[in-house]
Parts: structure tokens; C-alpha cells; sequence
């Protein structure tokens, strides 16, 4: 049951990035979030910043070729009642479904009063381009 509602939240959350739809996004994550990355850490703490990086994210990855993504779940861990650990595989795509590039993220996910999953914390591990 968990493992379907985790895969179909990181579905929805996949099309959201791939239509470009920002308010989507930013109702998938909950605030305050943390994102970590080589480039520093991002301490969110207003939605409307999720929305403002995402647009800029969604630019650059359009720059690339890049049209589309899903997720393909690699590991689960379920930490506390509320609290699950996800490794997730984004194998991003051209609109020839070609696949450009892949970035590996670790989510931890919340479940909220009204029983919806979203981001806490976000880290993308590894990203590859293919050649």
C-alpha cells in the first residue's frame, strides 16, 4: 500500500516536472524542506521558492533536450510512522524518448495530516549524462 502511494506520488510529481506545471511541484513538497546538493544546501521555507526553482530547473533541462521523466524506485526505508526514506532513479528523456541523462535522488517523504506524502529533505546523489 505504501509502496503504491510512494510510486504514485513520485509519478505525479515526474509529470508535473515534464509539463512544466510549478504549482503541482511545489504541492508535492513540504515546508520547511531541505534540499542538499554539491552546489550547497537550500533551506525552503515558503513554497513559492519551490515554484521559482523548479522554473529555473525546468529551463535549463529544456536547454538540454530534455522534454520528460519518470521515476523508477530503488529503495524504500520506512523510518518512522510518518517518515520513509526513497532512492529514486529520474531517467530524463528528448522528445524522441531517447534517454539524455539520469540523476539518482534520496528523498525523505512525510505523510501528512491529510494522509498525502511530500518531500522533507532531497538530495540528488548522481547525475550522468549519456553519451
Amino acid at each position: 500500500m505504501l509502496q503504491d502511494q510512494i510510486l504514485s506520488m513520485l509519478t505525479a510529481y515526474g509529470q508535473a516536472l515534464s509539463d512544466g506545471q510549478f504549482d503541482a511541484i511545489a504541492q508535492a513538497w513540504a515546508v520547511p524542506a531541505l534540499v542538499l546538493s554539491d552546489q550547497g544546501t537550500l533551506l525552503v521555507s515558503d513554497i513559492r521558492e519551490v515554484e521559482k526553482f523548479f522554473a529555473g530547473a525546468t529551463e535549463w533541462y529544456h536547454q538540454q533536450g530534455i522534454v520528460s521523466t519518470r521515476p523508477e524506485i530503488l529503495r524504500t526505508d520506512v523510518m518512522t510512522e510518518h517518515l520513509v526514506a526513497v532512492d529514486v532513479r529520474w531517467p530524463s528523456f528528448d522528445a524522441a524518448g531517447v534517454e539524455k541523462m539520469t540523476e539518482v535522488s534520496h528523498y525523505i517523504l512525510e505523510m501528512g495530516s491529510d494522509n498525502r506524502l511530500r518531500m522533507r529533505v532531497a538530495l540528488t546523489r548522481t547525475t550522468a549524462v549519456k553519451g
